[in-house]
């Protein structure tokens, strides 16, 4: 079972369809819970988000160790920042790209206030 989560600050990603790709192959996917198969033995699990820049946005792997018959439930958790990686492992995942998120629309904020405060001041 794999759990493809997006922030809900993030909403513009439900537009894009997850790619998840066992060994290599590709597997149906969608935003929620998904069941994918996987073979027993070693596994490699990928997913990410298509895009045009970067071309793989949120790019995450995780290896796979099943005996025959079991099962191993993952959580995908996308990015806040397109250029950060996605998080792929056993559930609760934090949040990637939070902290550059962060560094980069908090000066901006800031930078806004100031120059309302400067206008608002020039303008009384």
């Amino acid at each position: 079972m794999l759990d493809l989560r997006h922030h809900w600050l993030n909403h513009l990603m439900r537009m894009v369809t997850p790619v998840i790709s066992v060994n290599g192959c590709p597997v149906p996917a969608r935003w929620g819970r998904n069941e994918v198969p996987v073979p027993p033995g070693r596994s490699r699990v990928h997913v990410h988000l298509p895009s045009a820049f970067p071309s793989q946005v949120g790019a995450a792997d995780a290896a796979v160790w099943l005996r025959p018959g079991e099962t191993v439930e993952l959580e995908y958790r996308a990015p806040m920042w397109a250029f950060s990686r996605g998080a792929l492992g056993p559930a609760p995942q934090k949040w990637p790209g939070r902290g550059a998120l962060l560094a980069v629309v908090t000066p901006m904020i800031l930078a806004l206030f100031v120059f309302v405060f400067f206008l608002v001041r020039l303008l009384s």
